[in-house]
């Protein structure tokens, strides 16, 4: 689980910005919110509010490069492609700088901090520390790696010079087996991070994991009172050449030539159909495309919610609220802050439904915006940053724009002063 990630000269945070998951002492609201790791209390949810363009995906897209980087860094630095980092363009200075990342982790009951510097063509720096004795188990600077042998037996100095510049040491001494390094990726790739435009990619994902969660996905369904009974879902085989037809012509060339049959899931929703006098006649089966626009995109993101809460993950949203009744985001966010949360999973996400600035279901240190001025540059901050008071009524304080975090229309300010 985390308790921090800071991202710095990349996209539109040009300054060192941090996401704390760490409780703020001395307010205990918001029983279930929050829970106790070792000596540490944490958060379980965190929303991030902000104007369009003010950072939010940004932020989302920083959690995402820095846990697919570690993944695949390997094979980017055996195809000698460029890594896939953007700084801060925007500055003349830091456009030609590299891009930082560190996140601080818990694993096995110890605090890891973790970080990287990178630019498109290699990376700079790279460092590995456990926090409760400040102590370094790798370090490195360009091609010069230091290492502790009580940690990484396996970093040798014949590994360390098959280290190329483009990829990270922590992903090659994975893919050398080195313990702590495994468990330390393995632990960063619970980080799950989707998008909530990305329809077809949590679809997909949903269908996938349907036969392991379905009894779960089904109670979650009508828990939310969507009026489904059951689904079901199978694949049927359809041509290559009738499939590409109704693909976009950007992804026609993906499909490989010798794959001739290509899987497609068909799913159905099953209503009740009741008789004049209102008893029970049968479910009938509708074709799933008939669901509205929020059924669909609820059920594509419960297998997400639900595998993270089993499994303690820690679950990145971006658009959490795209085509969902903000009772449905209530819903969500109310099983990470309950008894439900057995294992501790962490849900963050940027949404611009402000019915969720509530006290009752947001504390202060839960609540983060995103700001950017006038050089472009983004600012992520929370309200317990602000010192608001945990009374306040969040909502209507925000709208009157106190918290900053507010577009600014100026055809709107002209027809004011009209």
């Amino acid at each position: 689980m985390i308790k921090k990630f800071t991202v710095k000269n990349f996209l539109s945070f040009k300054n060192g910005n941090t996401l704390n998951f760490e409780k703020q002492a001395g307010d205990d609201s918001c029983e279930g919110a929050f829970f106790k790791y070792q000596k540490t209390w944490l958060l379980h949810s965190m929303a991030i509010y902000g104007a369009n363009a003010s950072g939010k995906s940004n932020l989302w897209k920083a959690l995402f490069f820095f846990r697919s980087f570690i993944s695949t860094s390997l094979q980017t630095s055996l195809s000698n492609e460029k890594i896939p980092v953007t700084p801060f363009l925007l500055n003349t200075q830091t456009e030609q700088e590299p891009s930082f990342f560190e996140i601080e982790i818990f694993l096995k009951e110890k605090l890891f901090i973790y970080g990287f510097e990178v630019s498109p063509i290699k990376v700079h720096r790279e460092w590995l520390l456990e926090s409760a004795y400040n102590k370094t188990l790798f370090e490195r600077t360009n091609d010069d790696i230091t290492s502790n042998p009580n940690y990484f037996k396996e970093a040798t100095a014949d590994l360390k010079d098959k280290t190329r510049t483009n990829v990270l040491f922590l992903t090659v001494l994975a893919s050398y087996n080195a313990e702590l390094s495994c468990e330390l990726v393995k632990e960063i790739q619970k980080i799950e991070v989707f998008s909530g435009n990305a329809h077809g990619i949590t679809l997909d994902y949903a269908v996938k994991k349907y036969s392991e969660y379905q009894t779960n996905i089904l109670a979650f369904m009508k828990e939310a009172d969507l009026g489904i009974t059951k689904l079901n879902i199978e694949e049927k085989e359809i041509p290559r050449d009738e499939f590409i037809k109704i693909l976009p012509i950007q992804l026609r060339p993906i499909i490989p030539l010798e794959q001739e049959k290509i899987f497609k899931p068909i799913i159905q929703s099953f209503h009740t159909k009741f008789s004049p006098d209102g008893k029970k006649v049968a479910d009938i089966p509708f074709d799933f495309s008939r669901e509205s626009t929020g059924t669909q995109q609820f059920f594509a993101l419960s297998a997400p919610f639900l595998n993270t809460l089993e499994e303690g993950k820690t679950l990145i949203i971006d658009e959490l609220d795209a085509s969902l009744h903000h009772f449905l985001c209530r819903f969500i966010l109310k099983l990470f802050n309950s008894n439900e949360n057995k294992n501790n999973a962490q849900l963050v996400f940027t949404t611009h439904d402000i019915s969720l600035l509530d006290k009752e279901i947001l504390r202060r240190d839960q609540i983060w915006f995103t700001e950017k001025d006038q050089y472009g540059t983004s600012k992520l901050y929370s309200l317990a940053d602000l010192g608001e008071h945990k009374e306040a009524s969040f909502m209507k304080r925000y709208l009157e724009g106190r918290y900053g975090a507010l577009p600014y229309i100026k055809r709107l300010e002209d027809i004011d002063a009209e």
